[in-house]
């Protein structure tokens, strides 16, 4: 790894172009290959149900985080719940402990860009150097740039990339590869 680059990448995402569906699969696979991979992906839900039923998982415990609340059909609002995000952030705050070979957390977005969410987790994960994957919307593009100095590494939605990526950043031989 270059000594340049944080070990930290984020997928960088449009909405609807598979990036969760991606992270979950490559987490899978790596778990799979005997990876210990900890941290938090982002469940879809049923097909047409709203978007109060998506929810975080961890992947070592398999419990789902609701973490958006349902304001009702007409709603314009916001649907975040942020009691629900300081549970999910509770259960990730562990994750790093004992040097996994990678941690994912579902989102870097408006929450983290102004110091909630998730931050406070990434900012130790990365002192700790900790091997880190998460999703970016273009829209917070910039304010990933600023939160980790410029050295996360930012990949497109594609499955080799991220594959090589965690080639260079986990042990060693171990990552395999992940349907795109």
């Amino acid at each position: 790894m270059d000594t340049a680059e944080l070990p930290i990448a984020a997928l960088v995402h449009e909405h609807g172009d598979g990036a969760d569906a991606l992270m979950r699969a490559f987490v899978e696979r790596q778990s799979h290959a005997g990876l210990d991979v900890r941290g938090l992906v982002t469940e879809p839900g049923a097909v047409g149900a709203p978007r109060s039923r998506r929810g975080l998982r961890d992947v070592r415990t398999g419990e789902i985080f609701h973490i958006f609340q349902d304001l009702g059909a007409g709603s314009q609002a916001c649907c975040l719940d942020v009691f629900r995000l300081a549970a999910a952030s509770a259960a990730l705050r562990p994750a790093g402990d004992g040097r996994p070979d990678l941690v994912v957390v579902s989102r870097y977005g408006r929450q983290e860009a102004g110091g909630g969410g998730f931050a406070a987790e990434f900012l130790a994960l990365m002192a700790e150097g900790v091997p880190v994957l998460t999703i970016v919307a273009g829209e917070f593009l910039e304010d990933w740039r600023r939160f980790t100095g410029g050295l996360g590494v930012e990949l497109p939605v594609d499955a080799d990339r991220l594959r090589a990526w965690g080639a260079r950043v986990c042990r060693a031989g171990v990552i395999v590869g992940v349907a795109g």
